[in-house]
């Protein structure tokens, strides 16, 4: 997983950067001529092909082929108008009874519209041709190039309200006449039938994977201007968390290679931990010296070594792990079984350690002559020798060294992050009480001569772009295709939409009713897929979609508006059963029936041979030309279940 976004098409073909000038063709150029050139024959086609259903009195066919034609632009229309964020971009430029006006000549003449977006397209991304590499006028042209319409919007319903079924019914016309049939009507439903193909194939292959790409920057080709601007910032805010992300990195690296007398520690720390040849293991010790103090007249050096790790033989206790170096003053286990019960000092103690004697001090007590009523006194002199204070006074007298060296060590760490860390400005942590009569939030940035409430200058360092850190989150997605991922996938999607379209018709033709039952139980068993996946949730226009969204996946498997959490498990299991539905149906009525045409061994010979030639391009687009997995940090405002219901437009 690398960091990156999908916003626009890689920079690479076959893992090779390409010239600036060289994307502009395979990203621009080349698609939206093929594009057009497929728009106009499909759509030329199929108004000829209405004429000579109508011609031929195939008033049933003719009427069918119309409505398909028609259907489109209406949803289309009929999605924008009831979409809030399509209605406030189109009010906010004009008036609501101009953009309704608008829409409605759009309907009414959407050929026109549709190859003026295409020749738009074409027009700007030639323009960007004449100028330089990286100039900033190439990159305006472009950015023209890649402005959103609803235009998009009738494209994508046009390939599955349109060419999809129109397919099935000119299939299933052309097999149900005899071989006296009018060869003019065959020429058009040929010309309908490879266009509609063509034009199903290129809409399925950039839209496969759009949910996976929309959550790392890619939008939908008929957003508003707001929401492609909502997919800047967040591209914005992704590489500035990055570049934070690497400079604080880069800052901590710098911290610990800075840090006072690091190299000496870790230089320490290393040298006490021998390697233990019979275990392998290395331990570490912690050579503790302190002073006995036996007669008032000599003092010992008493030394103890703590074992703090061992190695893996058995399960050691603390008591276990002590051990003494010198036999002379041997600290006996028991007596330090409440090494564990001291408190450890995770802080610096708020009472000073009490001063030394003042020099005007007696230089000794007074000497009180005992009565004769009162107990003998204890030798005093003797008392440190008394094996239970002696004992006693080895082991807290280093203990209470510990804790002295530990409070030091807690004391300097205190200044030294009082010195180098930064604090807040002084904007921030000033109370709000203290400025009663002023509106402004104490975070308003104020020039350098400015002065707090409370008469205090402002520094340099109060009057900063200071800002409210917020939990992140990464989000995964894809890359979009380059040029040679797109032009495999393509080519795999038109042998499987052969292999489908042609099994689905032909199954048709001789048996009518179970036709309808296959497709009613694969419907059925998609929308149950969709209602898993999204486990109910939503409104009502969302669960009108995957109504939808369930009819589109009767032909091909499209990852739109439902981000797959298991996408292999997705693909895998809907590429088996429409390969056990082709070769089964394939397979009855090539198996139990009479032909009385040549045609039908050709349409199953091309079942079998479309569908390993889809076999053979899934396994060269997975293996080899998949896009690379990318992440994007963004910040998490919301959870997602917040997150506000948005139609399909």
């Amino acid at each position: 997983m690398e960091v990156g976004h999908a916003a626009s098409p890689p920079p690479h073909i076959l893992g090779y950067t390409v010239r600036s000038r060289t994307r502009i063709y395979v990203s621009y150029i080349v698609p939206t001529c093929l594009a057009l050139l497929v728009y106009i024959a499909q759509t030329a086609s199929d108004l000829a092909l209405t004429y000579q259903h109508f011609r031929q009195h195939a008033v049933g066919y003719g009427a069918g082929t119309l409505v398909l034609v028609l259907v489109p632009p209406v949803l289309t229309f009929l999605l924008v108008i009831t979409s809030r964020e399509q209605r406030s971009s189109a009010s906010s430029n004009q008036n609501k009874c101009l953009a309704l006006g608008n829409g409605l000549l759009r309907l009414l003449l959407f050929p026109f519209f549709v190859v003026y977006r295409f020749t738009m397209l074409l027009f700007w991304s030639v323009e960007a041709l004449f100028h330089d590499d990286d100039d900033v006028e190439r990159m305006k042209c472009l950015e023209k190039a890649k402005q959103t319409s609803s235009i998009e919007l009738y494209l994508l319903i046009q390939a599955y309200a349109q060419a999809a079924p129109q397919i099935i019914l000119q299939l299933y016309f052309m097999l149900e006449q005899d071989l006296f049939r009018n060869y003019e009507t065959s020429a058009v439903q040929a010309l309908s039938l490879v266009f509609s193909a063509i034009d199903l194939a290129a809409i399925t292959t950039s839209y496969q994977r759009i949910e996976s790409q929309r959550r790392v920057g890619r939008h939908y080709p008929w957003a508003t201007p707001q929401q492609v601007e909502s997919h800047r910032c967040q591209l914005e805010q992704n590489e500035r968390l990055c570049c934070d992300a690497e400079r604080k990195k880069r800052e901590s690296e710098r911290t610990i290679a800075s840090f006072p007398e690091s190299e000496r520690i870790m230089a320490n720390f290393h040298a006490r931990q021998p390697m233990d040849p019979a275990q392998g293991v290395a331990t570490h010790e912690v050579h503790v010296r302190g002073e006995d103090e036996v007669d008032n007249d000599a003092l010992e050096q008493l030394e103890t070594k703590a074992l703090l790790h061992t190695g893996p033989k058995g399960n050691a206790t603390d008591d276990d792990k002590l051990q003494v170096t010198r036999p002379k003053l041997r600290l006996w286990q028991k007596e330090l079984g409440d090494l564990d019960t001291i408190e450890v000092l995770d802080t610096v103690p708020e009472t000073p350690p009490p001063p030394p004697p003042p020099v005007t001090a007696p230089p000794e007590l007074p000497v009180l002559k005992p009565s004769a009523d009162d107990p003998p006194a204890p030798d005093l002199r003797r008392t440190a020798s008394d094996n239970d204070h002696r004992r006693s006074r080895r082991v807290t007298r280093p203990l209470s060294q510990l804790e002295t060296f530990k409070d030091m060590l807690l004391v300097n760490a205190q200044l030294y992050i009082k010195e180098h860390v930064p604090r807040p400005p002084k904007l921030l942590i000033g109370r709000v009480n203290e400025e009663p009569n002023e509106e402004r939030s104490p975070l308003v940035a104020r020039s350098p001569g400015a002065q707090m409430p409370n008469g205090t200058p402002l520094t340099p360092k109060d009057v900063v772009d200071f800002y409210f850190p917020r939990p992140t989150k990464i989000v995964n997605g894809i890359q979009q295709d380059d040029f040679a991922g797109r032009t495999v996938a393509f080519f795999g999607w038109i042998a499987f939409i052969t292999m489908r379209m042609l099994a689905l018709s032909t199954f048709c033709v001789f048996y009518p009713r179970a036709f309808f039952i296959v497709l009613g139980v694969h419907y059925t068993l998609m929308l149950a897929c969709l209602a898993l996946e999204t486990r109910c949730r939503g409104s009502w226009n969302r669960t009108l979609f995957y109504l939808l969204l369930a009819y589109i996946y009767i032909f091909v498997l499209l990852e739109f508006r439902v981000c797959f959490k298991s996408i292999r498990l997705w693909y895998s299991g809907f590429l088996v059963l429409t390969l056990v539905e082709n070769i089964t149906m394939t397979a009855i009525w090539y198996g139990n029936e009479e032909f009385e045409s040549w045609w039908f061994g050709f349409i199953a010979e091309w079942i079998l041979y479309s569908g390993i030639m889809f076999v053979a391009t899934l396994i060269v687009y997975y293996c080899i030309l998949r896009p690379r997995d990318v992440s994007l940090i963004v910040e998490d405002d919301a959870p997602p279940a917040s997150e506000p219901e948005t139609s399909v437009a």
